[in-house]
């Protein structure tokens, strides 16, 4: 691996409740990134970050691991960490050192005690937030249901970025409200494949978009003065922006991803 300068390392601490999926969702990424030809499963006692014997016994992560992959001329320091109360300090410190917090959601229970715990701390630090609401592909996720709750709890700086097409054992595309594109994901893993929005889909993809740039506006003066100028904005434009901004505190949007 090469050198980084510090301006080129992030620190991203995945955080959640009990169960919600981290340590799984910390081997795909790795997986994906090409930096293990093969993801272990927390059943199988073979993942990366649940190494240590009292892990492999209670079957859920005890330590917060730091991992790490490459993108572009990144180098993306990712950090698991435990769901239970129990080492809430594993997962305190975790915050304290990350640039961006993503919070894990099960789409089969919503917004949980746990959930409401370790965000205090989030608020506490001023952490810049990702909501990704995980486990879409099983029989009882509810994608729409913790979204209201992610909104109730987290408050109205909640934007969506990506929805799933469905939910369920067939969950297999998302659509993107950034760039207005549906991604369809092969069973294995691997490169999506870029399709249109199905028709259908158009008016709540629109309606979701619109948001989703107001949302970039309110926080933007220059935004704001191009909105009202044009009634409307340039995915460019505003996609620069929020780039730029990626830095500001709060929670600011919705992803997801869809294994267990």
């Amino acid at each position: 691996m090469k050198t980084y300068d510090e301006k080129h390392i992030k620190n991203v601490a995945l955080i959640g409740a009990a169960k919600s999926g981290k340590t799984t969702l910390a081997e795909t990424m790795l997986f994906e990134a090409g930096i293990i030809s093969r993801r272990g499963t927390v059943e199988e006692k073979n993942t990366l970050s649940d190494y240590h014997e009292i892990e492999h016994t209670r079957g859920s992560s005890v330590y917060a691991t730091p991992l790490h992959t490459e993108w572009k001329d990144y180098k993306i320091n990712v950090i698991d960490t435990p769901g239970l109360d129990d080492f809430i300090g594993e997962v305190i410190s975790s915050i304290r050192v990350c640039d961006t917090a993503v919070i894990l959601l099960n789409a089969q229970n919503g917004v949980e005690i746990g959930t409401e715990i370790i965000f205090d701390y989030v608020d506490k630090y001023q952490r810049p937030t990702i909501i990704a609401i995980n486990q879409l592909d099983h029989e009882k996720a509810n994608f729409q249901n913790t979204l209201e709750q992610a909104k109730n709890f987290f408050g109205p700086a909640v934007t969506v970025m990506q929805y799933p097409v469905e939910v369920g054992p067939g969950f297999n595309a998302i659509i993107d409200l950034l760039k207005m594109t549906m991604y369809k994901f092969p069973k294995t893993g691997g490169k999506p494949e870029k399709l249109p929005i199905p028709e259908g889909e158009l008016e709540n993809a629109n309606k979701l978009h619109n948001e989703l740039v107001e949302k970039a506006a309110e926080n933007d003066e220059k935004l704001m003065e191009l909105y009202f100028e044009k009634g409307n904005l340039m995915r460019t434009n505003y996609a620069m922006e929020l780039k730029r901004n990626d830095e500001s505190s709060g929670v600011s949007c919705i992803l997801f991803v869809g294994e267990e």
